[in-house]
Order: structure tokens, then sequence, then C-alpha cells
């Protein structure tokens, strides 16, 4: 897409913003589906080795308590490999750079928070406040990946960036509250009815091996299944299930994207209706400041 194409008509792609939001946003990815992994693994070993254990006390060899066993032992391999990778922290540190480069590109192009129209050097603020974020990061364990002084500061300003930058208030406004606002108020709506869904369904399924646990506990003591420890299974697939659910923050972050997405749905009417270009980079700066992964990980707070 040409900068000179790019108005209300035209919608900005992830390839208008600055480089360092791509690389980082497919690491984020990337290693959130690792860290997921590793706990939905060992998790699942875990089952398995109590599962094998069960037997052993009913059979007449030790194959079954051998087995279980190892797998125990792999359960403890791969949480000190887990932790060893820190899949979860990295995933954490990209994703912080993806939002933060993401925030700043789209206030520099609608003269949004410290970029408005009275800046006299926009570009030079843009590399001053990125570098500064970008420091703090590195402290924490973020690498970053770029080489050479193109690619740093007003490097990861893109031609677009500029071009709508350039562009007359109106534009502007149109640009941000369809491309940015709308897009960003769909996907928080879309992951609360993702979570819920998911919440839902998790609960459903612990209640119900809880509920076969004391089924299985009741008839043991009865005398019925004699032996069979069928309790210690039902609970620890319980145990399996509300810890992937504690993982995977269904319930907190179903709490959490409701309210964002409301919020940005009443800021969004009221940008488009009331705001004036005079109090538009605040009402930018507080739309950004809803967006951020800080806000939302406060209302997950709040929601556990």
């Amino acid at each position: 897409m040409s900068a000179a194409a790019t108005g209300p008509s035209t919608t900005l792609s992830e390839g208008d913003l600055p480089p360092l939001f791509r690389i980082n946003d497919q690491w984020a990815i990337a290693r959130q589906s690792e860290s997921f992994r590793a706990v939905r693994t060992q998790l699942i070993v875990l089952l398995l080795a109590t599962a094998t254990a069960m037997p052993a006390e009913r059979v007449g060899n030790h194959v079954p308590a051998a087995f279980a066993a190892l797998l125990y032992t792999l359960a403890i391999v791969l949480g000190l490999y887990t932790s060893r990778r820190r899949a979860r922290a990295h995933w954490q540190a990209h994703r912080a750079v993806a939002e933060l480069s993401k925030s700043l590109a789209w206030q520099y192009m609608v003269h949004g928070g410290p970029f408005d129209s009275q800046v006299r050097n926009p570009d030079a603020l843009f590399a001053e406040r990125l570098e500064e974020r970008l420091r703090e990061l590195r402290k924490v364990g973020w690498k970053d990946s770029r080489s050479g002084a193109a690619t740093r500061g007003t490097g990861q300003i893109t031609p677009v960036m500029r071009a709508v930058r350039a562009k007359p208030f109106a534009v502007r406004r149109d640009i941000y509250l369809r491309d940015r606002l709308l897009e960003q108020h769909d996907w928080y709506r879309r992951r609360a009815a993702q979570a819920h869904r998911a919440s839902v369904r998790w609960s459903s399924l612990t209640a119900a091996l809880t509920l076969l646990a004391l089924v299985a506990s009741a008839l043991r003591a009865l005398g019925v299944i004699g032996g069979w420890d069928l309790t210690g299974l039902f609970s620890a697939a319980a145990a399996s299930g509300v810890a992937w659910q504690e993982v995977r923050r269904h319930r907190p972050l179903t709490y959490a994207h409701s309210l964002v997405e409301q919020d940005l749905e009443t800021l969004r009417v009221a940008m488009s209706t009331t705001v004036t270009e005079d109090g538009w980079a605040e009402a930018v700066a507080e739309a950004e400041r809803l967006m951020s992964p800080q806000h939302s990980d406060w209302l997950v707070h709040f929601g556990s």
C-alpha cells in the first residue's frame, strides 16, 4: 500500500507499523504457544503417571509401578526444562515491546498523547520515547534483535506512518476510530466471548470429575469397587483441569476483556461525536491506556 493512498477508505495493515512490532509480535505468539504447550504436556504426563500407578497395587508385577516412576521422572525433567527456557517471561517481554511500539506508532500517526500537533520534532520524540522504554525492558531480559543504527529510533517510523501524520485532523480521526479503536473493540469482544466459553467448558468438566471422585469414594467405602483407587485418579484429573484454568486465566480474562470492550465503545462514541481537535491528543492517550497490557493485567487481578 502506498503512502499517498492511505486515507479513510484504506485500512492500515501490520506492514505499515514499525518493524519492531512485527518481529516481537511473532516472537510473542511463538513463546506463548511454547509456554502453554509445556504446561499442558506436564499436566498430561502427571495425569498419566497417576493413572499408571493406580493398577500397580492390583497386579502381580512391578511393570506398572516402574512405568509410573518413569512418567513422574519425566514430569520433573519437563518442569526443569520449562524453567530454564523461561518461555513465559520471554513471551511477556516480547508482547510488551510489540504493544509499546504499536501504541507509540498510532499516537505518532494521529497526533495523540505526547505527539500532539504542537510538537516541533515528532520523529525525535518518537525515537526518544521508544528507546527509553526499550532500555527498561532490556533490564528484565528482552533481547534486542535489531542491527545497525538505521533500524533504531526514527528507523522504526515507516513511510505510511509519516503520511498519516501529515493528513488533516478529520482524516486522521477517521483512520484511528476505524483501524485502531473499532478493531480493538471487536478483538476484546471476541476474546471475552472465547474466554467465557472456555471457562464454562472447563468448569463443567472439573465439576463432573469432582462428582465422579465423590461417587468413586462412596462406592469404595461401600466395598463395591474394592481396592481400585478411582477417587485418586478422578481427583488428579479434576486438579489438572483447575490448574489449566489458572494457567489460561479464562474467568479473569472474561472479566477484564469485557470491561475494556465497554470502555472502548464509550470512548469511541465520544471521540467520534464530542471530542474536538483540542482534546484529541488526550483522548487518544486514554484510549491507548485502556488497550495497554498493563491495564488488562490490572483488571485480571480483580477478576481472579
